[in-house]
This record gives structure tokens, sequence and C-alpha cells, in this order.
């Protein structure tokens, strides 16, 4: 989390939360994906923010099927218990929400 207020994406072990900015982009991954709406509580600041979705990623990847990966088209997997992988062409789909919202790594090189 951001100081004050969340990140467009929060991520745990057992959810992804994006902001429903990226609703349009998330609904266009049919049978990768299911969305439905989330709120964020800040018991301690009393806090409530409504603009999230949770997406149920449906989909899963390990480390030897992103090497063999070959990126046409819209692909959203669940890698591990709080990371996403994304094809080349949804990332460019998320950037024409938002250029610099969201935090993309070359991919395994972050996870040595």
């Amino acid at each position: 989390m951001q100081y004050d207020d969340p990140a467009e994406v929060l991520t745990n072990s057992d959810y992804f939360l994006f902001d429903k900015k990226y609703e349009a982009v998330l609904r266009q991954l049919h049978g990768q994906v299911d969305v439905s709406p989330a709120t964020v509580v800040d018991g301690v600041r009393h806090l409530v923010w409504d603009h999230y979705l949770e997406a149920r990623i449906l989909r899963s990847v390990d480390a030897d099927a992103i090497w063999g990966h070959e990126g046409l088209g819209l692909d959203l997997y669940r890698f591990g218990e709080q990371s996403i992988f994304v094809s080349e062409a949804l990332k460019q789909e998320f950037e024409k929400i938002h250029a610099h919202g969201l935090y993309f790594s070359s991919g395994l090189s972050e996870f040595a």
C-alpha cells in the first residue's frame, strides 16, 4: 500500500484487487478471470475505498511455462501466491488506461 491511499492493484495470497479503472480491460479476459466488486476498509483510520474489483484469476503458470509463452494476445495468469503474469499485449492495454499506474517487471528476473 502507498501512503494514504491504496495502490491500483492490491495483492495477497488469496486475492488480487484492481482499481475499477481497469474494468474494461479485465472484462476482455473471458475464461481467464472473474471480477466482482470489492471494498477496502481501513478500520484504524475509518476510511473506505469502494473503487476496486476482485479478480479471481482462473489460470496459473509456472516458471517453465513462462519461458515458452508466445505472448500472442491478452493473457493473464496467476504466478505463485502474490504475482500475476501478463502478456505484452495485456500490459499495453493496462498502460493505455494509466501509463504509469502499474509496475511491470521484465519477468522472472524479479523472482530470483
